[in-house]
């Protein structure tokens, strides 16, 4: 499967700047599965071979001949990921190379190195064997999903000048963020999830001693002034607080010390890490246990919080209707497009109207040089609900005439229109509406 993948890498490669790919298209042309063709289109993205447009898919990127792509080294995803230095702080301005998930066999791995070529970053989980591999290879690692990584593989790695750093998130997560550090993207607030950010829990059982709360909880107390105490089937039916905890005698049953249902800060995977932080700054948390169908599966701590925001660049007000950027300009066809950040309001409509007037009323202006008057137009709300967060805005002009023209927008993403409008624009000021530079 690695040569298979590294074979429709080469491919994507070889093709020329602007190509449209797709999953069906590339599966058929190079006789594989659906499957095996969406992660090299994945694998590409995150090597900086594709990118996704607006209305266009994916398409190859170009590479101008004499501008480097933007490297990425381990110190800047420790910094910009939180992630720990465990060991080889000498090699951590290292860009990264490929990277490989250690997720599948021993002898995958071995071939998935062998095919790669350079320099991996590897990212494995509870795997030692393929965490003793790649420390023997000399491969940079990141040990996902908080997974211990002892003395003897530290040892190995520092004498194969390899750097090796930890991070709570899964494999999967941090590829993906990961794919953002390497694109130049930043996750938008109101869309990261906690499930994104979280780490494994730390919780006790009921029929636990206090010596276990000592071995789990005593060296980040301070961030877990109560901790979780779970039922066998991992609800969340109590906490235990710190101050009792370090009172209490070592063989102490935690049943006999925690309390029922008051004090923990829980909240479900779905919701999102802007409205978590807000939850956590109003109610002085330091930790915030996540849920699924109200099992414990994750918890959040402030510092995860001040990672999320290191990364992202959230808290930063919501752009409104004057935030338009325009992304690209076609001057001959009479088109721009504009990003901009819609927020989530409860008077949605209005924003998405605003934001089509500003963005009509910018083009035509800019287009003509002449002050643009809106007579009249037609506005269509297609899904209301869905619109926020990073959207695109269009805006056309589709019948130019003497005294003004006929301007056509509409609000998307790559999944949807969310809404639409047509505007009779008419122009102050003498003589014709030639657009400039035309």
């Amino acid at each position: 499967m690695a040569d298979k993948q590294e074979q429709l890498l080469n491919y994507i490669e070889s093709l020329p700047s602007g190509e449209r790919l797709s999953v069906r298209n590339l599966a058929r042309d190079l006789d594989v599965s659906d499957g095996t063709a969406y992660k090299a289109i994945k694998r590409a993205e995150i090597l900086g071979l594709v990118e996704t447009r607006p209305k266009s898919g994916t398409v190859r990127t170009a590479h101008k001949p004499g501008v480097p792509r933007k490297a990425v080294t381990l110190a800047s995803l420790i910094e910009s990921l939180g992630l720990t230095l465990l060991e080889g702080a000498d090699y951590a301005e290292t860009p990264i190379g490929p990277v490989l998930l250690g997720d599948g066999s021993l002898e995958q791995f071995e071939r998935s190195v062998a095919a790669a070529g350079g320099a991996p970053l590897c990212l494995v989980g509870d795997r030692p064997e393929i965490l003793h591999e790649a420390a023997s290879r000399g491969l940079n690692i990141i040990a996902t999903s908080g997974t211990l990584v002892n003395q003897v593989q530290l040892a190995i790695a520092a004498e194969n000048h390899a750097c090796v750093l930890s991070s709570e998130q899964d494999s999967l997560t941090l590829l993906g963020l990961l794919r953002a550090e390497v694109s130049g993207e930043c996750r938008k607030s109101r869309d990261d999830k906690v499930s994104n950010w979280m780490r494994m829990p730390l919780y006790l059982y009921y029929n636990d001693i206090v010596a276990d709360w000592h071995r789990l909880f005593r060296p980040i107390f301070s961030l877990c002034s109560k901790c979780a105490v779970v039922d066998d089937d991992l609800n969340i039916c109590g906490t235990v607080d710190a101050i009792n905890a370090l009172a209490a005698t070592p063989s102490r049953k935690i049943s006999s010390l925690y309390s029922a249902g008051g004090g923990c800060f829980v909240t479900d995977e779905d919701t999102s890490m802007q409205d978590l932080a807000d939850r956590m700054i109003a109610e002085g948390s330091a930790t915030a246990y996540i849920t699924r169908d109200n099992t414990l599966y994750g918890m959040i701590t402030s510092n995860d919080v001040l990672r999320y925001y290191q990364h992202s660049g959230a808290g930063k007000p919501p752009s409104s209707a004057s935030g338009l950027q325009v992304i690209d300009r076609d001057r001959q066809a009479g088109r721009n497009v504009y990003t901009v950040d819609i927020p989530e309001t409860e008077n949605r409509s209005d924003t998405l109207f605003t934001v089509l007037v500003t963005a009509v009323r910018q083009h035509c202006e800019e287009l003509f040089g002449k002050t643009c008057l809106l007579e009249s137009g037609t506005f269509y709300c297609l899904n209301i609900n869905g619109a926020s967060g990073e959207l695109m805005v269009s805006s056309e002009i589709i019948n130019n005439t003497f005294a003004g023209c006929t301007a056509e927008a509409e609000i998307y993403n790559d999944a949807e229109n969310y809404a639409r409008c047509i505007f009779i624009v008419s122009f102050s000021g003498d003589g014709a509406a030639n657009p400039k530079g035309v």
